[in-house]
This record gives structure tokens, C-alpha cells and sequence, in this order.
């Protein structure tokens, strides 16, 4: 029985072995990296409340009359009142508060509130359109942006939204060796969003019982030693 076992032991370390190490390296690595860092935070400065005690806004009952908005939202836009409409819990345009015209949100526009929202070290030095049905993979949202790039040196890259100029996402190297570990954690190498599919589960279960065999076998072992101790001889 126990060479049986021994023999099955060594041959889901052979299959799983790989996998154990990869599951216990990045479980490992992602623990260690705080996950405020790991989201940028530290990068990121706030933005300032939209004052509320000014007289001169446009009501916002005559801007939902002129959209398909059903909800309105008051902010700042580089320091500017803004008004976000949104439609079904959907942000869908920006309109200046004051003057109630819309605020179109360009690649200058993106890289001045990019540069605002910033609080490292670094200056943009580039500014991509990314398609909302084209995301690159570490941005990986169903949202237009634009990325502004910094020469920082954890290789920073805020997304600022296309619509609402809000910073979507903040992406550094360590978010990205993050994001590898949890792909390699997850077995889902490509998207590394999906955690139930048949790989992961076949992976887990042969790990466990490689796992649950190694116990066994050290506890068969431990049996045979005592077995085998010769007895105290007696006093």
C-alpha cells in the first residue's frame, strides 16, 4: 500500500509540481505588494470639490430637457464646474455648469487632467486613443480613453476616460507583474479574469491529492519508525 502510494506521489509531483510552485511563487509575490501601490494610488492626486455656493450655474433641469439623460451629476473638471449626465447609471457627456455647453474631451484635454491627477516625478511623454472595443490588455475595460504615459520610473499610465476625462485606471509596472501573477495563480494566461474553468479546477484537485498523499506517506513513515524503535529497557 505504501509503495503504491509513494509511486502515485511522485507522479503527481511530476504533473502537478510545476503548477504548485507557480500557485505558491505568485500567491507569494502578490501578497507581499501592498495593493493601494499595486492600484496606483499613491500616484494619484484628488480632485478638488465643485463649489456649491455659486449662483451662476445653468439649472440642471434645463440640461436634462435638452438630453436623454435622466440623472446629472455636479463636479470639477480641472477646476472648472462641470455637470456629468448619465443615462441608465451611465456616464453618456460632460457639459460646462456655467455655460451649459458640452465639453468635449480631446487628447490635450486628457494629458492636462492626467497631468493635474499625477503626483509623481515624471512628465507625459505620449498620449494613445485606446477604442472601447480595442483595450489594451492591462487596461482591459469596454471604455474609450485616452492613456497618457509617464517617464517615470515604475512606467506609469493613466486612462482617462473619453467622455468624463475621469482617470479610469492607473497603471504601473507593478500593477503588471501583479497582474501576471494572478493570470499564472488563476491559469487563465490570456484574459486572467476567469477562475472557475475546468483547467484550474482538474489542477486543484490533483494538487490536493498529491498534498494529501505527501501527509500520508510522512504519517505511514513516522508508524513504521516508532514500530520499529527498540523498547526502554526497563529500570
Amino acid at each position: 500500500m505504501q509503495r503504491l502510494l509513494f509511486k502515485t506521489h511522485i507522479w503527481l509531483g511530476w504533473i502537478i509540481g510545476v503548477q504548485l510552485f507557480l500557485w505558491m511563487l505568485s500567491g507569494l509575490l502578490m501578497s507581499a505588494m501592498p495593493i493601494g501601490t499595486v492600484r496606483g494610488e499613491h500616484l494619484r492626486a484628488e480632485r478638488a470639490a465643485a463649489p456649491l455656493d455659486r449662483a451662476d450655474y445653468v439649472a440642471p433641469a434645463d440640461i436634462l430637457a435638452t438630453t436623454e439623460a435622466d440623472r446629472l451629476v455636479l463636479t470639477t473638471l480641472l477646476d472648472r464646474p462641470v455637470y456629468q449626465l448619465e443615462k441608465a447609471g451611465n456616464a453618456v457627456a460632460v457639459r460646462d455648469a456655467i455655460t451649459g455647453a458640452p465639453v468635449i474631451v480631446d487628447a490635450d484635454l486628457a494629458q492636462r487632467v492626467a497631468v493635474a491627477r499625477y503626483a509623481g516625478t515624471g512628465s507625459p511623454i505620449a498620449v494613445t486613443w485606446t477604442a472601447a472595443d480595442d483595450a489594451p490588455r492591462e487596461f482591459r475595460r469596454p471604455v474609450a480613453a485616452f492613456a497618457v504615459t509617464f517617464d517615470d520610473a515604475e512606467g506609469t499610465v493613466f486612462y482617462v476616460n473619453a467622455i468624463t476625462a475621469d482617470i479610469a485606471a492607473v497603471r504601473t509596472d507593478r500593477w503588471r507583474l501583479f497582474d501576471l501573477m494572478w493570470g499564472l495563480h488563476i491559469m487563465d494566461w490570456r484574459e486572467r479574469e476567469d477562475f472557475n474553468h475546468p483547467l484550474l479546477i482538474a489542477a486543484a484537485a490533483l494538487g490536493t491529492i498529491s498534498v494529501a498523499g505527501g501527509i500520508a506517506l510522512l504519517l505511514l513513515r513516522q508508524s513504521r519508525q516508532k514500530r520499529r524503535a527498540p523498547a526502554a529497557p526497563p529500570r
